[in-house]
């Protein structure tokens, strides 16, 4: 027996006495009526037929005497009082209310002016912004006291994946992650068994996706008396609905970057193929409104059911200085008649680091990709970035070449700490690892401290040469850095042809990495890389077996290839939380003909900054807040991870850590982290959301925000696959039971199927007791017998 059996079985019905008279030896209604009756008054009629008597006397007489006989016959028929206990039991109806993630939604009405105004009369002022569990709710406070008008008892129950008992003053989350209308059917009415239930009521959206199928629990119902009438929930009207999806949004860029948000639009039940704008917003989330909103740039798409995908780029533009946060809404109009518009928009906020991306560039030779790019780009071309290069073939007495804020190096920075607070992303080029310092001891202590450099989120760029890199790496304590693999015999074969020039070829056009996204027009940024009128040509490159599991290929060679496709050129990838980038060629200085540094500016100022988000995510680098995931089903508890460092970049011993999440409300918690046990300087906790929407989580010191993160709370995949209303699923169901199917317009019609007196008596046990032996009887047999000799000798009668 369930807890809710157990329940049910605690509850006490009312008991009761009835007392009756009842004549155990009477013959059948038609003996009594047409023969012993008729007989009795003839026989007393007749008895004084041949007296002579007046009128009135003879039919006196013949009443006492009539009456004398038929109290005769009562006693021989043999009347008894029958005393009864029995059990009342009160009718009871069974509200099912709809609690799974899908009565999140809202519904346009739109083009719906009766459901609109029936929702009105419930006491919402717009339905266009009441989720369903909020009509719901409304529908049953409508309903709960109408039926307890009429002495019914109403038993309410929320049902998603399961059945539970609603109290109350209890409400509906909204927060099931799939919906089983049937099971709460059948569930229910297995759980009253032997009570007086007169009807079930489901109010619902109607969208069953698991559990036993509705008509087969509707068919359980039917083999009972007990008709099930349904209640639907939502815009009824045929499905017609654009979505919007978030395809890919970065979660930190740095202060001057573009940003590039990815979302994907499609639509359900359109008669026609259409287009539609999709726009991106910059607003201010303590501003007032749509009057905070400005449009930053917007795109045109085909609305089908296949869906398009389509990027939309925000220029840079300063953040919120307080929180260092752009925050976005991407919006798509709705069309017309369109039922479901909770999902035409989205919001989202990316972390702007208003730091210097600080870089140590180390290289083994004045090649020419050293002079452009430590003498043009790095020196000159970003204010955003500021570096040191170190030369290892120049005299002692060479000055370094490094951004005027910054001192001159004399030799490589070996010590991690010094490459922990320096450092956000280091460039290797041709370079042997094991002689960038004359004591042995020191080159393995800078390898050591690069892996922790990556390890805690710096950046590393490989820049492949004709010596040293990457051939001397492969065995290093560097390999495992690189988000590539090697075959070492074509390594060391080299390139088939350096006399013959190629243009790399885009893994992705269509949606290309930050990196080789060099021109907001697609079409014209695959031009610049891949055809003779773009940028100039390579000669040089590493040859690549491939890309590292995880690791994704930016740029192939259009022609050279191996067993497992074309060579890699460019290979972005992650350690764990620090970033890789290694390419397999030398020649970028070549962007700069024809188009002077603009390319070749662009593209290492991208590779750069992407590098350095790993160390940029928060304004004190010593702390990180990390999520498992950007988005979470609701109901799902979100585990929140802070990792803190000590002033010398060691694992903080503190006991907790303090973060602040806020809702889509806007409303603040403190959330205290507990320390992990082993895992110095490691805290977590979670929170379980209870709306869908955009949270975030924060590192506060003083009135700043050191660190964030965010996440969205999305609907349940299961619900979320097919929101539209079902109202031919809880039709069926209530035409099966016997039942009515309403909406909220046509709630009214419900009354009808609940008259009142509808009690239910159970007998307990009865109790016989003789009435014709006692006083009474006899006296009043003996006063009708001696009423009628006083009067035979009032009358002289014999």
């Amino acid at each position: 027996m369930n807890a809710l059996s157990v329940s049910l079985a605690l509850l006490q019905s009312e008991s009761g006495t009835r007392e009756s008279l009842r004549l155990l030896d009477v013959p059948a209604t038609w003996v009594l009526v047409l023969v012993v009756l008729p007989a009795l008054f003839l026989i007393s009629y007749l008895g004084y037929r041949g007296e002579t008597l007046s009128s009135g006397a003879r039919w006196t007489l013949s009443a006492l005497r009539f009456g004398a006989l038929a109290l005769l016959l009562v006693v021989i028929f043999r009347p008894v009082k029958v005393t009864k206990r029995e059990e009342v039991q009160k009718p009871e109806v069974i509200l099912l209310i709809d609690d799974s993630a899908s009565m999140q939604r809202r519904d346009a009405y739109a083009g719906d002016p009766k459901q609109r105004a029936a929702i009105e009369a419930l006491g919402i002022a717009d339905p266009a912004q009441a989720t369903r569990t909020q009509i719901a709710e409304a529908v049953v406070a409508q309903l709960t006291p109408r039926l307890q008008a009429e002495d019914y008892v109403v038993r309410s129950f929320s049902f998603a994946e399961d059945l539970a008992p609603l109290p109350a003053q209890a409400r509906l989350t909204g927060r099931g992650h799939s919906t089983h209308l049937g099971d709460a059917l059948a569930e229910s009415l297995a759980a009253h068994r032997g009570r007086h239930v007169t009807d079930i009521v489901v109010v619902s959206d109607g969208r069953q996706n698991g559990g036993t199928a509705v008509p087969d629990a509707a068919r359980i119902a039917a083999a009972t008396p007990v008709p099930v009438h349904t209640v639907v929930i939502g815009d009824t009207r045929p499905e017609k609905n654009v979505v919007l999806e978030l395809v890919e949004a970065p979660p930190t860029a740095l202060e001057g970057d573009e940003i590039e948000i990815s979302v994907r639009v499609w639509a359900r039940g359109l008669e026609r193929a259409s287009r539609s704008e999709v726009r991106l917003e910059e607003y201010d989330p303590e501003g007032d409104g749509k009057r905070d909103r400005r449009v930053v740039t917007s795109a045109e798409t085909a609305l089908s059911e296949a869906g398009e995908r389509i990027t939309l780029v925000a220029r840079a533009s300063p953040a919120d200085r307080r929180t260092n946060q752009r925050r976005f809404r991407v919006e798509v109009p709705p069309v017309e008649g369109e039922t479901l518009l909770d999902d035409n928009a989205l919001e989202l906020s990316v972390h702007v680091s208003p730091q210097k991306v600080r870089v140590l560039y180390v290289e083994g030779y004045p090649r020419w990709e050293y002079r452009r790019l430590a003498l043009d780009m790095l020196k000159r071309a970003d204010e955003n970035i500021e570096f040191q290069a170190l030369l290892l073939s120049a005299n002692s007495d060479f000055l370094q070449e490094s951004s005027k804020d910054r001192p001159s190096l004399r030799e490589v920075p070996t010590d991690r700490k010094e490459l922990l607070d320096n450092y956000d992303v280091v460039i290797l080029g041709d370079v042997n690892p094991f002689t960038i310092s004359p004591d042995p001891k020191r080159c393995d202590e800078f390898m050591r401290a690069l892996v922790e450099f990556v390890e805690r989120g710096g950046g590393v760029c490989f820049v492949a040469g004709e010596y040293d890199m990457p051939k001397e790496y492969l065995d290093s304590p560097l390999a495992p850095l690189m988000p590539v693999l090697f075959d070492d015999a074509e390594l060391r074969s080299g390139p088939l042809d350096m006399q013959r020039e190629f243009h790399p070829l885009l893994e992705d056009p269509a949606h290309p990495h930050e990196i080789v996204r060099l021109h907001g027009d697609l079409d014209l940024n695959r031009r610049l890389w891949e055809e003779q009128d773009g940028l100039r040509g390579m000669y040089f490159y590493a040859p690549v077996q491939r890309a590292k599991p995880g690791s994704q290929v930016l740029l192939r060679h259009p022609t050279d290839r191996n067993a497992y496709g074309n060579h890699p050129l460019a290979v972005a990838g992650y350690y764990p939380a620090g970033r890789t980038l290694f390419l397999a060629f030398d020649e970028t200085w070549r962007f700069m003909y024809h188009f002077g540094p603009r390319y070749h500016q662009r593209f290492w100022r991208n590779a750069i900054r992407w590098l350095a988000l790993g160390r940029m995510k928060s304004g004190d680098r010593r702390y990180r807040l990390e999520l498992a995931r950007a988005q979470y089903d609701l109901g799902e508890a979100v585990a929140i991870e802070a990792r803190a460092l000590d002033a010398d970049y060691r694992p903080s011993e503190a006991p907790t850590q303090a973060v602040r999440w806020s809702d889509p409300e806007g409303r603040t918690v403190e959330l205290v982290l507990a320390a992990l046990q082993g895992r110095a300087g490691v805290y977590r906790g979670s929170i379980e959301p209870d709306a869908t929407g955009r949270y975030r989580v924060w590192i506060e010191a003083g009135d700043q925000r050191i660190a964030s993160a965010e996440f969205e709370v999305v609907l349940p995949s299961l619900e979320n696959r097919d929101p539209a209303p079902a109202p031919e699923i809880l039709a069926e169901a209530s035409a099966i039971a016997r039942g009515r199917a309403v909406d909220v317009a046509s709630l009214e019609l419900l009354r009808d199927e609940f008259p009142s007196d509808q009690e239910r008596h159970d007998p307990i046990s009865a109790r016989l007791d003789d009435v014709w032996d006692r006083w009474p009887t006899l006296l009043a047999a003996l006063a009708l017998l001696a009423a009628e000799w006083i009067l035979r000798k009032r009358f002289e009668m014999v």
